[in-house]
């Protein structure tokens, strides 16, 4: 087995913590694993991350469920327009961008940009949640604001459409910044928000599914699932606060990687 496949399974851990702690990031790190470790193109990385962090989310979110943690009326309006764009990314949208695009007398592709764009929204939602706020000037917006979650909603839909994200790194910090929600309240949502829209974005590309080695990705996503029982024991544990700059941080450092992985490869084109 190669060393970048071994590498890649171990990292499989860290995409399950971060899921049981913070409710997001496992997308974040999937597509790069399998794009720079499993050497999959970037279109076929999207349906194995799809399928992974699809499976932990929907083993996360059971305990939530049960427990009666998840605000399901305002999850659905996150959900029902993520639907929409995420079926419209996927069938109409990602197939009719052009592969490569031409500034001046340089050829960039389309999975550069994508990425580029990817790892700027990581660390301007990293930077919110990292700044501190004065809780008496803190950000108040009414929970029945059903036009703002229905456009969150829909950017969420087509992130997961263009690069396989649950869109956890946005759903988080706009649910603690802008709905007053606490970390451990905004993770649990996090995650059930995250299994239904990942699980519909892979379905929606069913006709790919016969091309998928299920061997290597049904051992990655087992890996992924020891690491989210860990985490979700960790998270009882833990200040809600320190999660909650912690989350920052590693959004921060995940986005930075990706920016300089692709700064790296537009300089060397």
């Amino acid at each position: 087995m190669e060393l970048s496949l071994i590498f890649g399974y171990i990292l499989a851990i860290a995409v399950g913590l971060s899921m049981g702690i913070m409710g997001s990031g496992g997308s974040i790190l999937t597509l790069p694993i399998f794009v720079y470790l499993f050497h999959l193109a970037p279109a076929q990385a999207l349906d194995y991350s799809l399928f992974t962090i699809s499976t932990i989310s929907i083993i996360g979110s059971i305990s939530h469920l049960q427990k009666k943690e998840i605000d399901l009326k305002m999850s659905l309006f996150f959900i029902l327009p993520s639907f929409i764009s995420v079926y419209m990314t996927k069938q109409y949208i990602l197939p009719r961008i052009p592969d490569h695009f031409q500034i001046y007398e340089m050829m960039i592709h389309k999975d550069q940009i994508i990425m580029t764009l990817f790892a700027i929204i990581m660390i301007a939602s990293a930077l919110a949640m990292i700044k501190k706020r004065d809780d008496r000037h803190q950000i108040k917006t009414s929970r029945n604001n059903t036009a703002l979650m229905i456009s969150i909603g829909f950017l969420i839909g087509i992130l997961t459409g263009l690069v396989g994200a649950g869109g956890g790194f946005i759903i988080v910090p706009a649910l603690i910044l802008l709905f007053g929600n606490t970390i451990k309240q905004a993770t649990a949502a996090s995650l059930f928000i995250i299994a239904i829209n990942t699980a519909f974005g892979l379905l929606s590309n069913f006709k790919q599914l016969n091309q998928i080695n299920w061997t290597i990705l049904i051992i990655f996503t087992g890996i992924t699932l020891i690491g989210l029982m860990i985490g979700i024991q960790l998270k009882t544990k833990l200040k809600s606060e320190k999660l909650k700059v912690g989350f920052g941080y590693f959004l921060g450092a995940i986005g930075l990687i990706i920016a300089s992985i692709e700064i790296n490869q537009f300089i060397n084109l």
